[in-house]
């Protein structure tokens, strides 16, 4: 079904209906009943264009052999064999998720199916679903298949990301639309999907070597070099046996061929057709007219198909000027006749016919009539069979008798006149027109989305026939439809003899009445759309004035008058309101007064809306946070930009580490219900308010809109709905109603550390928290600056999971005095260090002891602690007042010693970064939705701007030495510039820049090169690490190499976000509940998904081993 909203005047061109008015395909029992039937559609397809192969699809499933095996008799030329998976995701999730099987089942069977029925020389075998690389090719071909068929990869490679909005006419990359806009965001190229079928065909040349085999021919069937691997056995799959479908077919029946040798035999020397193109010779070659009699019998099939063939070849579409080659043909016709009949050519035929008569006729003129020597009334008899005119695109037809049923289905545009029909008449009919002078069968016009039909309705009992879902019955009182409909009946008298006919033009005025129209509802409308603009389009023209004391003048004056009249009172009518009318209702109209956005098409209309930040020269006075938050009208906005991706990167692997559900908790704020987005968000994510101030947002980097536009502000929205929640009082602490009586120790309180306190809480174990500064909330706390996260912020978290139940003892240093990992195990059943990764990394060059160069998480924490403490007061800070500060590496850290200096009243700020400055746009090497490695200035480079008149960065600069000031304290840094090339091997080489030494004076260095790992301190030297120092755990796992103790966050990963620490610490806490529980755990994986572990085991779970249970779970 393709909806209206997409039917463009191309598409209504190309398919010969109406622009706006909506398609449906009909189902394929009208036309594809039985393999007779399919072995007609095969033969007539073949004899419309001998040259072309005539391929047939089939789905996947069980007994495709059987059917495959009918088709080769049937004589397609070529059987695809199409799996369960692919497709551009348009069609309906049902018919994604439960059609067919596996193309590997379909296709096995089917190949040996057909060797076994010596059917496999005949025809080509294909197959597809989701076949991307060169080994899914050669498995098909050993399977059976000759030619492989690709769609979702190709697309990919030109650009598709499949959003599965092609039915919407939204594709934001410009592939699936009608939308000229849309469409010049279309960035693929040819050379793309000729590469990946490079890459493919040489995948799989070196499969076929490997194998020894030197043509695909060859490889074909021979499935004997396919093995099952054992190794990938599981509970799952130990019972599945592959035996059948691995078995060769030559095994099966020796000394046939087992791919295609020979082209089927069609017999179209033996056709009428040959009679008629041999007498017709001369209207071919000179476009001369010509009449041609012969004699026709009901064997003669598809007659006017391949001398349609020949006309279209020399003349095209166009074809031959009406009536050019005429046949006066008798007997009775066989199938098929006057299929794909060409415009110039007339078939007349006294007699009568089979089924499928003008069958995709695509201009041309059919005259049908019984003998002349009949006896029979012609109007009670059926001449012509079942499922005419199908999808018959133009020409016109004269049947003097009855039609049987399904007559003019899928009717796209041939006038046609009948003196009767059976059921299902004009099935969806999108075009032409259809007069009916007798009675009609049931379920007429049923699926009609075009055209119209006018049936002369003499017994008065035709609209209780009409199926009116889609169509309107009306009477005929246009004079020019009236004019046409008895053009066509005289028409059909003179061509046909037809005495109907002649009796309803004895006395048309009266028999007028008695006709109906029928006409689909959408097509009415559109009609009068263009009607209207035509009749607007006239009324702009310029008209000559009309000449004074003439009639007409008068006339048209008074008409005038007239109109203005009507219209006054009209207006008089619209402005006199009721009084209950007037009393306005308080909670409707601000129903109505809320903001209404194009949700569909948001993403094109509206910009994005960033939160703004403070001006650069009033917040450096204040340790305030930074931006102002959007309105709610503002995060509608963003909300209508998001598009419901059927794919949302942005929770995807490069994406939110959460998998937080983006795309519903944005509709969810987009239809006001906020209550909602802030559970749906909660479901993933312990503390939006951190991840929704200071994070990088990766999800907006992989956001699909990205691409191409600015993304979706996903990070202002997350943030609003968190605030909201506190705001509303929504955010109430809820203590776990049960409690397991086992014992959890946390081991540091940032990001990770909370977020598995706040999981193992909830499960309903009794966490303690241990975190060595005198403040809870670690890197949250100490590590980010004020102005970025404000410290109430983070406090009132803490104070909230407090209240659930969870234990904080801060200021307690894990490894010394008593308190030790060991006597954390002794009185706690698990224990999680989460500490972080706090070895900074140094800078070892000469004078790196002078005094004044700090590290930058050295600085930063003293800073806050002094202004948490007294404002600054107390002075236990490092101030950067009136000093020349130098930050030594960049990235976040680095920037916020930037802004923090700043606000001190540094004298002059620098940032030195040893790599090249990003470019403005992604590079070749960076494509999306990977994290965007651009060029970006933050908050602490505008304000060092603003104040002192350039941006404080120097890309490319190496620091050689520090320079002492004769009193032990730093005064400057030497430093030389450098290169980086790019080597053969593909990585990076630095190289320094001679003579391009500079000095530069500094008074306070800030070392900003990132963390090595978690301390020794903490682990007491038993906790087993990683070649990179991090703690070493299994993959995809948190439990170390000492039972009962697990690791999360950047001490177990290296350094990261924080919502990578968020994610470790909601997985760590699975591992410690499975492993306290010994049977799996209720806790959700990333993306709030619950897993359970399986039935049996659960059951069983006094008898299995615990690690069994753990492991499943």
């Amino acid at each position: 079904e393709l909806p209206g909203h997409k039917v463009s005047k191309e598409i209504g061109r190309t398919r010969h209906s109406t622009p706006g008015v909506g398609l449906i395909s009909p189902p394929p029992h009208h036309d594809i009943y039985s393999i007779e039937d399919l072995k007609q559609l095969i033969y007539d397809l073949k004899c419309s264009n001998p040259r072309a192969r005539v391929s047939v699809k089939l789905v996947s499933e069980t007994g495709v052999g059987i059917v495959a095996s009918g088709v080769a008799k049937a004589k397609a030329d070529h059987i695809l064999i199409s799996g369960h998976d692919g497709g551009t995701g348009a069609s309906r999730w049902t018919g994604i998720k439960y059609a067919g099987l596996p193309w590997e089942l379909g296709l096995a069977e089917t190949h040996q199916t057909l060797v076994l029925n010596d059917l496999r020389g005949r025809v080509v075998v294909q197959t597809d679903g989701q076949i991307r690389t060169g080994r899914d090719i050669a498995i098909a071909c050993l399977l059976g298949a000759e030619e492989f068929g690709f769609a979702t990869a190709p697309l990919i490679a030109m650009g598709c990301i499949m959003m599965r909005k092609c039915h919407l006419n939204t594709c934001p990359v410009g592939i699936a639309t009608q939308d000229p806009e849309l469409r010049k965001k279309f960035k693929g190229t040819p050379e793309h999907v000729i590469n990946f079928f490079y890459y493919l065909s040489n995948e799989l040349r070196a499969i076929m070597a490997k194998l020894g085999f030197r043509t695909v021919n060859e490889m074909v069937g021979h499935c004997e070099v396919l093995k099952v691997r054992e190794d990938l056995k599981s509970a799952k799959t130990e019972n599945i046996d592959l035996s059948l479908i691995l078995t060769p077919a030559h095994t099966l029946r020796s000394g046939v061929a087992t791919y295609n040798v020979r082209k089927q035999d069609h017999r179209l020397h033996v056709r009428l057709d040959n009679k008629l193109i041999a007498e017709s010779e001369i209207a071919l070659e000179k476009g001369l007219p010509c009449r041609i009699e012969c004699d026709i019998v009901n064997t003669d099939r598809a007659l006017g198909a391949s001398l349609s063939y020949q006309v279209s070849k020399r003349y095209g579409e166009k074809g031959l000027p009406q009536d050019t080659i005429h046949a006066n043909i008798r007997g009775s016709a066989g199938q098929s006749f006057g299929a794909m009949l060409a415009p110039g050519i007339t078939l007349e035929l006294e007699g009568d016919c089979n089924d499928y008569v003008g069958k995709m006729m695509s201009g041309g003129r059919l005259i049908v009539y019984p003998p002349r020597s009949a006896v029979f009334k012609a109007e009670e008899n059926v001449i012509i069979g079942n499922v005419c005119l199908y999808g018959a695109t133009s020409g016109t037809c004269f049947f003097r008798g009855a039609a049987a049923e399904r007559f003019a289905v899928r009717n796209s545009g041939v006038t046609a006149v009948v003196e009767g029909l059976g059921d299902h008449g004009c099935e969806y009919m999108t075009g032409g027109r259809v007069i009916c002078l007798g009675s009609a069968g049931r379920n007429f016009g049923a699926g009609m989305s075009g055209g119209i039909a006018y049936i002369l309705d003499l017994h008065q009992d035709f609209e209780s026939k009409v199926n009116q879902e889609m169509v309107e019955i009306m009477s005929l009182e246009d004079p020019q439809e009236i004019a046409f409909v008895r053009g066509l009946i005289e028409d059909h008298h003179h061509y046909t003899g037809s005495e109907l006919a002649a009796r309803v033009l004895l006395d048309f005025n009266r028999a007028l009445p008695r006709f109906v129209k029928v006409m689909p509802t959408d097509y009415k409308k559109v009609l009068e759309e263009e009607a209207a603009k035509a009749a607007e389009a006239k009324k702009k023209e310029y008209t000559l004035p009309i000449l004074p004391g003439q009639a007409v003048r008068d006339l048209h004056e008074e008409a005038g008058k007239e109109k203005a009249n009507k219209e006054s009172k009209a207006h008089k009518k619209s402005d006199a309101t009721d009084i209950e009318e007037s009393i306005q209702d308080g909670a409707a109209e601000k129903k109505r007064s809320q903001l209404v956005l194009d949700k569909t098409r948001g993403f094109m209309k509206y910009q994005r809306r960033s939160e703004k930040y403070r001006s650069a020269k009033t917040r450096t006075r204040d340790w305030q946070e930074l931006s102002s938050r959007l309105n709610e009208d503002e995060l509608k906005y963003q909300t209508a930009r998001c598009m419901d991706c059927g794919v949302p990167f942005c929770q995807s692997d490069t994406g939110c580490p959460i998998s937080n559900i983006i795309p519903k908790w944005n509709e969810l704020v987009f239809q006001n219900q906020w209550k909602d987005a802030l559970n749906r968000l909660l479901m993933t994510n312990n503390f939006p308010e951190f991840t929704g101030r200071v994070c990088p947002a990766p999800c907006e980097g992989a956001c699909v809109l990205g691409i191409n536009e600015d993304p979706v502000g996903i990070k202002s929205i997350e943030c609003a709905i968190i605030d909201r929640g506190f705001e509303m009082g929504w955010m109430v602490p809820s203590a776990p109603q049960w409690r397991s009586g086992r014992k959890v120790a946390v081991i540091g309180s940032g990001p990770a550390g909370l977020a598995c306190a706040d999981q193992l809480n909830k499960a309903g174990h009794e966490v303690t928290v241990y975190e060595r500064s005198d403040r809870i909330g670690g890197l949250l706390m100490y590590g980010i600056p004020n102005m970025k996260l404000d410290k109430n912020v983070v406090q009132r978290r803490v104070d909230f999971m407090a209240a659930e139940g969870i234990n904080f003892k801060p200021g307690m240093t894990i490894g010394e005095g008593d308190l030790t990992l060991d006597s954390l195990r002794g009185s706690n059943d698990a224990v999680v260090i989460a500490t972080g990764s706090t070895v900074a990394r140094d800078l070892p060059i000469p004078n790196r002891n002078l005094d004044g160069v700090h590290f930058a998480m050295e600085f930063l924490h003293r800073n806050t602690k002094s202004l948490l403490d007294s404002e600054l007061e107390d002075g236990s800070y490092i101030s950067a007042k009136d000093k020349h500060v130098v930050v030594i590496g960049g990235g976040d850290t680095g920037n916020d010693c930037i802004g923090t200096s700043v606000r001190h009243g540094a004298k002059s700020v620098v940032n030195f970064e040893l790599l090249p400055q990003p470019p403005a746009e992604r590079a070749r090497d960076n494509p999306w939705p990977q994290w965007p490695r651009i060029y970006r200035v933050d908050y602490g480079h505008s304000e060092v701007k603003t104040h002192m008149g350039r941006d404080p960065r120097e890309y490319c600069v190496m620091s050689t030495d520090f320079v002492d000031d004769g009193s032990g304290k730093v005064k400057g840094i030497n430093t030389i510039r450098v290169e980086w090339t790019k080597s053969a091997t593909g990585g990076w080489d630095m190289k320094k820049l001679e003579g391009t030494e500079e000095y530069f004076p500094a008074d306070l260095v800030l070392l900003s090169m990132g963390f090595l790992g978690p301390e020794d301190k903490v682990m007491g030297g038993n906790i087993e690490k990683d070649a990179r120092k991090n703690i070493k755990t299994p993959a995809g796992h948190y439990n170390t190499n000492i039972e009962g103790v697990f690791a999360a966050g950047d001490c177990r990963r290296g350094q990261s976000l924080i919502v990578w620490g968020i994610n470790e610490g909601r997985m760590a806490a699975r591992d410690v509940d499975s492993f306290l529980t010994g049977m799996g755990t209720q806790l959700p994986v990333t993306g709030g998904i619950v897993k359970r572990p399986p039935y049996e085991l659960l059951h069983k779970a006094n008898g299995a081993p615990s690690e069994l249970i753990t492991a499943a779970a």
